[in-house]
């Protein structure tokens, strides 16, 4: 069984963070968004992994993830280009995937044992949540335990049970997607492909996720990513050097960081070669790989790759790769896309 990873999309919700590459390669704790979905299939059990390309810049998928082989999968590459919704992206993987394969959006974190979603029968399986706005998701309208409708995008709530990203296929979805229209968006939307199999009198079945689940579409779907996953997975772990320091709680010091004179209270993660000097980094925050903190508090935040802030006090932030954030005198909430400086 092979798993499907999508990779496209704009992520226009996330600029200017997306403007330099695509949004699921944004660090949270520590690893890029589509790298924990990445390990939960490798830990599911399937060792063979496509992943779909869109068209803001791929090569940094590519370099990133390579064949594979340092995360334990085979990894293929599909190209989709432009996008033309999710059917479309699925029907590009139609000469490269057997009978049954698995999809998963990849900038979607879902908390749930991948294992026991494999095990559908039907033509297809889909997961689902509970959600307070169904009006921003792809619905499901269960009756009898049996999936009888789904709808993209509902303006009128006939379903408070969202598809969370995650699908079970056999190669019966390729029928569909073949005769499928575009939807009012200009998509070919994988709502409508689930349908499609309904109306031919195929089997959906359907899991209920009743824990965590995230689509990581916007800064704060990032932070609050961020924190569910050091709350989850931090353990405290220290490689780099400790000088004069406190370290409370579940706190991750990569190889090669530096602390000295600062407080770091957990669950945190600071990454590799990156160095907190006279400062605080309070819980839920995760600081990139070769990054600078200098007599600054930074709290519930996350800062990406080589980012150096200097004398400042940052809250519900997120600050892009390559950036700079000197002399604040106050709490300040920022998005801030790489390569940029802020004097503050």
């Amino acid at each position: 069984m092979e798993a499907v990873i999508l990779h496209g999309g704009q992520g226009t919700r996330l600029r200017p963070l997306t403007h330099t590459g695509p949004k699921q390669l944004i660090k949270v704790a520590g690893k890029p968004v589509s790298q924990w979905v990445l390990e939960q299939i490798r830990d599911s059990g399937i060792k063979h992994v496509i992943i779909v390309l869109g068209d803001n810049i791929p090569t940094k998928v590519t370099e990133y993830y390579g064949d594979g082989s340092r995360f334990g999968v085979e990894i293929t590459y599909v190209y989709q280009g432009k996008a033309r919704g999710l059917a479309d992206a699925v029907y590009k993987v139609k000469d490269v995937v057997s009978d049954r394969f698995l999809v998963y959006l990849g900038d979607n974190i879902v908390s749930y044992d991948l294992r026991r979603f494999m095990e559908f029968n039907g033509s297809a399986s889909i997961l689902l949540a509970k959600v307070e706005n169904p009006n921003r998701f792809g619905v499901a309208v269960v009756e009898n335990r049996k999936v009888v409708k789904l709808v993209e995008k509902p303006k009128e709530p006939i379903s408070n049970l969202a598809l969370v990203g995650v699908y079970g296929f056999t190669r019966d979805i390729f029928d569909i997607i073949e005769g499928l229209k575009p939807s009012w968006r200009g998509e070919l939307e994988i709502t409508d492909a689930l349908q499609g199999l309904i109306n031919r009198g195929k089997e959906v079945n359907y899991e209920i996720v009743e824990g965590w689940w995230k689509d990581t579409g916007t800064p704060k779907d990032i932070l609050d990513a961020n924190a569910f996953l050091l709350d989850k997975y931090a353990e405290k772990t220290v490689e780099g050097e400790i000088e004069n320091s406190t370290l409370d709680g579940r706190v991750i010091v990569e190889k090669g960081a530096v602390i000295k004179n600062s407080v770091i209270r957990g669950p945190a993660h600071i990454g590799k070669g990156s160095k907190v000097i006279n400062s605080y980094v309070g819980s839920f925050t995760s600081v990139g790989d070769n990054c600078e903190i200098i007599e600054s508090e930074i709290e519930y935040s996350v800062l990406l790759d080589n980012v150096k802030v200097k004398g400042v006090a940052l809250m519900d932030s997120i600050i892009g790769n390559n950036s700079i954030v000197e002399k604040g005198k106050r709490w300040q909430k920022l998005i801030i896309g790489e390569n940029s400086s802020v004097i503050l």
